[in-house]
């Protein structure tokens, strides 16, 4: 799974032009009620395939016990963010929740402002984390809220990975716009919803964003989950579907890699195509030395 590289998201036009492909791979036909269902059909599979990787999960660096914050998709809770909020608390992080109900989405229609109160989550967080920097976990309408908050207070954030989020381009694009609009009462040519878009959209600078994307994707666009690049940037691509992006071993075990360096001064892009390779190697059980139990091996959870 190699390290993707971004270029410029194509024009609403221009991805009218082709039919799409099976699998979608390279094809820029807008996505459809079809990729939908297709994305939670084989997303079930992500979510099956989980309990097998138990030992590559098992294997990864130890937490420093810095905060994260982990944030929903639209339309979604912090239940769905379970799972992998469970796997870091036990990898060695303090994990925290949104802590805000149903994600709703952006919206000056709504009776309260969405941005006030992930901001005001995040002070929270910060203060309950001792002053530390905190990372920033966001899936799908998640990550931009992520990269959102990493723009407005780059002091407190430690870096940002989103999980097929639509962070640049077009992102009026995503198969589900028409829900968006219903639920928000927004409308994607709105002046007001365009500059919100647009300020959301802007390249992430100062804070180290990894992006993870998958053309699998039946929900965002691939080249719209993908960062602008930079020195602090990196686009990863990964072999699951949107709805199954929370819940796939891989993307867990990437994640705690990120986050094991992901302080400024130790930021790299990942090796993800080696990483890959030592996950399917990890994902067997090995022998025991003597004498020696199965939670003091290094990066091993306590059950």
């Amino acid at each position: 799974m190699p390290v993707a590289v971004s270029k410029a998201a194509p024009s609403r036009s221009a991805t009218r032009t082709k039919h799409a492909a099976p699998g979608r791979a390279d094809s820029e036909a807008p996505l459809t009620w079809v990729d939908i269902i297709r994305d939670a059909v084989f997303g079930f599979t992500d979510v099956a395939a989980l309990p097998a990787a138990y030992f590559a999960l098992s294997r990864v660096p130890k937490g420093d016990g810095h905060a994260v914050l982990v944030l929903p998709g639209f339309l979604s809770t912090d239940q769905t963010t379970w799972p992998l909020r469970w796997y870091l608390t036990q990898v060695g992080y303090a994990v925290h929740p949104w802590a805000l109900g149903y994600n709703m989405g952006f919206s000056t229609e709504h009776h309260y402002d969405i941005e006030a109160l992930v901001e005001q989550r995040l002070k929270e967080v910060f203060i309950e984390s001792g002053d530390r920097k905190i990372s920033l976990v966001g899936w799908s309408l998640g990550g931009v809220y992520a990269k959102y908050l990493a723009r407005r207070h780059p002091n407190l954030i430690r870096d940002v990975v989103t999980l097929g989020s639509p962070i640049s381009g077009d992102t009026s694009e995503v198969s589900v716009w028409r829900v968006y609009q219903w639920v928000t009462k927004m409308e994607f040519s709105d002046p007001e919803f365009k500059r919100i878009l647009r300020e959301h959209n802007q390249p992430l600078e100062g804070v180290p964003i990894t992006a993870l994307f998958s053309k699998k994707d039946g929900v965002v666009p691939w080249r719209n989950a993908r960062e602008k690049p930079g020195p602090l940037v990196q686009n990863a691509e990964v072999d699951a579907t949107h709805l199954g992006m929370g819940f796939d071993a891989f993307v867990f075990y990437l994640i705690a890699h990120r986050l094991a360096k992901s302080a400024a001064r130790t930021w790299r892009p990942l090796d993800v195509s080696a990483l890959a390779r030592r996950f399917q190697r990890e994902r067997l059980p090995r022998a025991v030395p003597s004498g020696e139990t199965k939670n003091k091996r290094a990066g091993q959870w306590n059950d």
